[in-house]
């Protein structure tokens, strides 16, 4: 059996613990987890322009775990990039767990927007915790990234209930 600790990460209050040189490892981390998601999402999705769309969203986080590594090499030159051993990341895997056996695409959708609102929550409780301006900036930065990934979805969420709303109405006959 794993720990409550490591399956479901550890309490942010201990992101104080960590130097912005790991927070930084640890918000690359979050994208790669978040592109994978998003790939494996896409898998399950039968309607073409959707998974396009969520395709587009995990090339978004690749290309934010790409700027976060250029944001880290300028602020640590010639470092390897630190990822702290300990979990304490926008974590996915409660989200992961509830899209096992998710058939529908609603529900699907729905779920993705839970992921994004919990990274976009992460983020923001961190921007309260950390004791820099700088950390405080960054961390505002990938919030905001996070909600915007969330609305993305949110406006295919509406589209789909309108588009499933308008389908029953086209089944209902005199």
């Amino acid at each position: 059996m794993v720990p409550p600790e490591l399956e479901e990460g550890l309490p942010l209050e201990k992101i104080r613990d960590f130097p912005l040189e790991e927070l930084l490892g640890m918000a690359i981390k979050a994208e790669i987890g978040a592109r994978k998601f998003y790939e494996s999402l896409a898998e399950r999705i039968d309607i073409r322009e959707l998974r396009e769309k969520i395709e587009w969203l995990a090339g978004e986080e690749k290309k934010h775990e790409e700027l976060l590594r250029r944001i880290y090499s300028s602020m640590f030159p010639g470092k390897e990039i630190v990822f702290p051993k300990e979990h304490i990341g926008p974590e996915l895997q409660p989200v992961a767990r509830k899209l096992h056996g998710v058939e529908d695409i609603i529900d699907l959708i729905r779920w993705a927007m839970k992921a994004e609102e919990i990274a976009a929550k992460f983020y923001a409780e961190l921007e309260k915790m950390v004791d820099t301006e700088e950390k405080k900036r960054l961390m505002r930065y990938l919030s905001d990234m996070e909600w915007g990934h969330y609305y993305n979805l949110k406006a295919e969420y509406e589209l789909l209930l309108d588009w499933a709303m308008y389908s029953q109405m086209m089944n209902v006959g005199p």
